[in-house]
C-alpha cells in the first residue's frame, strides 16, 4: 500500500459510535482531582476509553495544565501516557516530576509521543500514570488535553 492509499484510508475510516470520524486527530480534556494524581501510580488515570475490536488508538500529544492550589506534590511524579495500565507499552516521552507535577504555581507542560518506534496496542485505553510511586503529598488539580487518532482496520 502506497503513502497516498494509506492517508486515504485513514482519513476515511467510518464514523464511530459519537459520529466522529476515526482518523481524524481527535481532542480530549480530563480533569484529574488531587486524590487521583496521589494514586497515578496505583490506579492510572484513564483519558480515552478503549476503542473497541479491530480499531488502536494513535497518540499525537497532550498538554498537562496543573492548577497550583497550596501544596506542591512530593518528588514521586514521573509522568507517561501508556496504553492499558501502568506497566503498558510507553506512547509518551516522561515528564520529570519537576517539570510538572513538583510545581509550586500553575504550569503547563507538553506530553511529547515517543522519540522511540513504538508498537501500537490495538483495543487499549490510553492512560496517565507515575511511572516511580504515588506521591505522598500534593493538593494540586490537572487537566490533560489528549491529542490522538482512531484508526479502524476492521
Amino acid at each position: 500500500m502506497n503513502r497516498a492509499n494509506l492517508s486515504y484510508h485513514i482519513q476515511n475510516q467510518i464514523a464511530d459510535a459519537d459520529g466522529i470520524t476515526a482518523g481524524n486527530i481527535l481532542e480530549k480534556e480530563v480533569s484529574l482531582t488531587s486524590t487521583e494524581i496521589l494514586a497515578l501510580y496505583d490506579s492510572p488515570k484513564e483519558l480515552v476509553a478503549a476503542p473497541g475490536s479491530g480499531k488502536v488508538l494513535q497518540f499525537a500529544g497532550a498538554v498537562g495544565f496543573l492548577d497550583f492550589n497550596s501544596t506542591a506534590y512530593d518528588t514521586a511524579g514521573i509522568l507517561t501516557i501508556k496504553y492499558t495500565d501502568g506497566s503498558g507499552t510507553a506512547v509518551s516521552d516522561a515528564v520529570a516530576a519537576a517539570a510538572l507535577c513538583n510545581q509550586a504555581d500553575d504550569c503547563y507542560e507538553e506530553f511529547a509521543k515517543t522519540s522511540a518506534e513504538t508498537e501500537l496496542t490495538a483495543n487499549a485505553a490510553l492512560v496517565l500514570t507515575c511511572d516511580t510511586a504515588n506521591p505522598a503529598s500534593g493538593d494540586s488539580p490537572m487537566k490533560i488535553k489528549i491529542f490522538y487518532r482512531v484508526l479502524d482496520f476492521n
